[in-house]
């Protein structure tokens, strides 16, 4: 599987992800650090799962104390500390972040413009564990020097999530989902009109309203910002075309229902009620379908983000990296750094974990062989998924749309500058267009525009 990342308007086709990659092209700027790597260390790991996912939860403390075994020097506590962008700056300046924990490629690049993780770049050189890692996906946890902040340890493309019941009642083929917008427009008013049912709904709410609309305009072959993130490309053809086709949904098609205001959460409980056709969101949507609602999920299906016509253009590629403290100490950055290669890369490397991972992941209910991208090499990847082929529990064909889209349309990375905030503050525009029948597109995506320059020249 080739990752294609596009930078800017125009796309390139990247290697292959490739686990034996030809190391690192870091321009590292920084030392090694001179320490005992037997002296003992104690550190802290995030994203401990809740109480909630019993099975997860004790897989997780398992290889805690499979790693400390390993590892006799090092003491590893445990946080459920998560990702919050309200909190993290406290966290950090608090002397409360952990060692080391997941921040979502959104916010990469402000943290390490900001100063709040460490640079580990003479840490995991040595250790080699980068050259496992995708060297474009690795570009998300660096610097413009190339020195290195954090390990990738997930990547996603969004995409589009549909009803295939609703498909089937409404007189569609639920295995040859649309693929541009027009058949978008065509399919929703189908099943609205056979089924009474919304045939395709919108996140409009805070941060996720302007995500979700960041990804149509990537799919319209437009961005929000430049490469490099100091210039806003908002206002154009393709920005006003992608908030247009959803207002003419809603006003001239009638295909979206008549409410306006959607959080991924609610979203999902629409959809898992069979109200609502289609929707754009991540494909782990499907296990978070499987997690809280009591759905038939063989009626889930998964498509890539539908594209305009002379496309394909773009998808919006998500993730996370992990990311060290900044006041840890060389030890302590040594430990963690072995740690994500333990816990997130093992399952690749190591079948017995391959396999364990999946047994406690189907002994909580939950979903193992979701079809995806992978951080590493998909020889790798193809590896895992013969180990755990006993236990996976999705249907890849319900998949296909999405996963042969992987190696066709290019994938795009989110806004380089503060995007969470260009994201919340793009939502009221997509509200506004689904509020007022008669609004000026141009207008209100030239009045975006200027606002997420005034967002963006904060740095």
């Amino acid at each position: 599987m080739k990752l294609r990342i596009r930078h800017g308007v125009a796309a390139v086709a990247v290697g292959a992800v490739a686990l034996a990659a030809a190391g690192c092209t870091a321009t590292a700027t920084s030392s090694t650090p001179q320490f005992d790597p037997d002296a003992p260390v104690t550190i802290t790991v995030g994203d401990l799962p809740s109480t909630q996912a019993e099975a997860a939860r004790k897989q997780f403390l398992d290889s805690v104390d499979a790693f400390e075994k390993a590892h006799p020097n090092v003491t590893i506590e445990t946080s459920e500390t998560r990702w919050d962008t309200g909190s993290f700056s406290a966290l950090v300046a608090g002397g409360t972040m952990p060692t080391v924990m997941s921040v979502p490629f959104t916010n990469t690049k402000q943290v390490i413009d900001n100063g709040q993780v460490a640079d580990i770049t003479s840490i995991v050189e040595p250790l080699g564990i980068t050259d496992q890692v995708n060297p474009d996906t690795l570009k998300q946890a660096q610097d413009d020097n190339g020195n290195i902040y954090g390990i990738p340890t997930s990547v996603d493309a969004l995409g589009l999530i549909y009803n295939r019941q609703l498909f089937e009642q409404a007189g569609l083929d639920p295995d040859n989902p649309p693929s541009t917008w027009d058949e978008v427009r065509a399919a929703a008013k189908t099943i609205t009109e056979k089924t009474g049912v919304p045939g395709y709904l919108q996140m409009t709410e805070e941060g996720q309203g302007g995500w979700i609309y960041t990804a149509t305009v990537y799919s319209q072959g437009g961005t929000i910002e430049d490469p490099t993130g100091t210039e806003v490309t908002l206002d154009s053809d393709q920005g006003v075309a992608a908030l247009q086709t959803v207002h003419d949904m809603y006003w001239d098609d009638k295909s979206m229902g008549s409410t306006v205001l959607f959080s991924l959460k609610t979203l999902m409980q629409e959809y898992a009620a069979n109200r609502a056709g289609m929707f754009i969101a991540p494909v782990q949507t499907y296990e978070w379908l499987n997690n809280v609602y009591d759905l038939d999920l063989s009626t889930i299906g998964a498509t890539h983000v539908p594209q305009a016509e002379g496309g394909p253009y773009g998808a919006l590629l998500s993730g996370n990296v992990q990311m060290f403290n900044p006041k840890s100490t060389p030890e302590q950055l040594a430990a963690a750094t072995e740690w994500v290669d333990f816990y997130y890369f093992g399952k690749y490397t190591d079948e017995e974990k391959a396999v364990a991972d999946a047994k406690a992941i189907v002994a909580d209910g939950g979903v193992v062989g979701l079809p995806g991208l992978s951080p590493l090499s998909q020889e790798a990847y193809d590896q895992y998924r013969e180990w755990i082929a006993d236990y996976i529990n999705v249907d890849p064909a319900h998949f296909t749309g999405y996963t042969d889209s992987l190696n066709v349309i290019p994938l795009v990375p989110e806004p380089a500058t503060r995007a969470q905030e260009v994201y919340a503050d793009l939502a009221p525009t997509v509200q506004q267009a689904l509020t007022d029948e008669g609004a000026d597109i141009p207008a209100l995506i030239s009045d975006a525009s200027s606002r997420a320059e005034r967002i963006i020249s904060q740095g």
